[in-house]
């Protein structure tokens, strides 16, 4: 690396990412830990530098715990497999992706000559990577004062839009209807919901279903309502015959 091209890739991304620490309301003590987020392999191999998968990787992990985190105490009566597909739909590439592109995170980004005429700044896995690798630098950048405080706080700004959207999309997913059919398809006899515990006071109830199947137990289900308790007996159930019918 010569001293050229370090002073070169500094001087890019110094004369842009106050911008970007505005759209993240984080300012780096160390801005060398946010070049290195922006800086993919492309142009780390052009340059002979550090590039930002070893933040990205760190950055799924953290991405991962904080929204599972956060996914539990706002939605107690989900079960573990609704909880899960949760998550799945906002840290997916995709939903990664769509936040990057919210806070024009393309336009930060030290990519190579091949990439940039490849439209590499609006590729969906190179904008997800960078989105990931940020939150590391941002983690690593603020652990020792804020532990996980800091980047917690951040991540909720920039998924709490998405979560809102993911939210309308489960509301009208029938895991009841969708088992139902399976259940047909594969003649696996009669399927029914039975409530068998209510739980805590009237004003805050909470319902326990078990759903069976000719009589047999397959899946058990907690929630508010009893139409949530039953949607949750029909996750867990759904998960155990798929894998019984697949052996």
């Amino acid at each position: 690396m010569t001293k050229g091209q370090s002073s070169q890739g500094t001087m890019q991304v110094n004369s842009n990412f106050k911008d970007l620490e505005e759209t993240l309301k984080y300012q780096f003590q160390n801005p060398q830990l946010l070049i290195q987020a922006l800086t993919h392999k492309s142009y780390a191999h052009e340059h002979q530098r550090e590039n930002n998968e070893r933040f990205e990787f760190l950055g799924d992990a953290i991405l991962q715990f904080v929204t599972s985190d956060y996914l539990m105490s706002r939605y107690p009566e989900h079960s573990e497999g609704m909880l899960s597909k949760f998550r799945a739909v906002l840290v997916s590439e995709k939903g990664l992706s769509v936040v990057a592109k919210k806070i024009d995170l393309g336009r930060f980004l030290l990519i190579g000559k091949g990439e940039e005429v490849t439209g590499g700044r609006e590729k969906s896995s190179i904008l997800s990577d960078a989105l990931e690798a940020i939150l590391a630098s941002i983690f690593l950048d603020s652990k020792e004062t804020h532990g996980v405080t800091k980047i917690a706080e951040i991540i909720h700004k920039l998924f709490d839009p998405e979560i809102s959207n993911a939210e309308k999309t489960f509301a009208t997913i029938d895991y009841k209807t969708d088992l139902q059919e399976f259940v047909q398809k594969n003649k696996l006899g009669e399927l029914k919901y039975k409530i068998i515990e209510e739980l805590g006071p009237d004003h805050d109830k909470e319902f326990v279903t078990a759903l069976t199947i000719n009589d047999q137990v397959f899946g058990v289900g907690r929630g508010k309502s009893k139409k949530i308790s039953e949607q949750n007996a029909a996750i867990a159930s759904f998960k155990q015959l798929k894998k019984e019918n697949e052996n």
